[in-house]
């Protein structure tokens, strides 16, 4: 059983949403702003007019520094994903967790940037084998995941996948099993019964239940997952 490149449609489509930025990926959603209905102001003296300027100045140049920190996101990003594909996980950290710092600080806790920046450093953990570190950067993701796109989301789906990997590494196979399980309903539901991420999560179910022995449950996981590929890919 192995984490995944856990890039996905939505989060591609994110992308291209955003200046530029962390991904992995990344920013999903943009920040909700509050909408003030103004009184109309029939009079306006000369000073509030120039703090009227002022204020668009300031805002104007808010936008610019944002924009410039998500650029460098975007480079530590890359950064951390060429250092993990080299195989340099505890490198590779570093910059994602210079990428989140910064994403925190401008786009806020509940953003699918910042969900996609936990996915990568759960994954850059696990490939460390700090499975329970791995898996609360996943409980993280899944938790933003759930808020902005709700709980039939193939993303939230990899959430569950990821953290069920993670607790099968730690022997915690009942739980991961509850894992895989959400993960294959929601994508049963919104991908169809013959989908690689179905099987994915079909040859997951099987190595868990391998481990605990129960092999004749094991061997229907991994003849379903096995039907999909074959269906697919021939």
């Amino acid at each position: 059983v192995s984490v995944l490149n856990n890039r996905t449609d939505a989060d591609d489509e994110a992308n291209k949403k955003r200046p530029a930025e962390e991904n992995a990926d990344n920013t999903a959603k943009r920040k909700k702003k509050n909408k003030n209905v103004a009184e109309p102001i029939l009079i306006r003296s000369h000073s509030e007019a120039e703090q009227t300027n002022s204020d668009a100045t300031e805002h104007q140049l808010d936008e610019r520094e944002k924009e410039n920190q998500l650029s460098k996101v975007s480079e530590l990003f890359s950064d951390g994903k060429v250092l993990l594909a080299q195989g340099k996980y505890a490198e590779a950290i570093k910059p994602y967790q210079e990428a989140l710092d910064i994403q925190l600080q401008v786009l806020g806790d509940f953003n699918l940037k910042v969900a996609l920046t936990y996915v990568a450093i759960g994954t850059t953990l696990f490939c460390q084998h700090k499975c329970e570190e791995s898996m609360k950067m996943h409980e993280k993701a899944l938790k933003i995941r759930l808020d902005k796109l709700g709980n039939r989301h193939p993303d939230a789906a990899w959430s569950y996948n990821n953290i069920g990997i993670a607790l099968y590494r730690q022997g915690k196979h009942e739980e991961a099993i509850r894992m895989h399980e959400k993960a294959l309903e929601i994508r049963l539901d919104k991908l169809g019964n013959s989908h690689p991420d179905v099987a994915l999560s079909y040859n997951n179910m099987g190595c868990t239940l391998s481990n605990q022995a129960k092999y004749k449950e094991a061997m229907k996981m991994f003849r379903q997952a096995l039907d999909i590929y074959l269906e697919v890919h021939g």
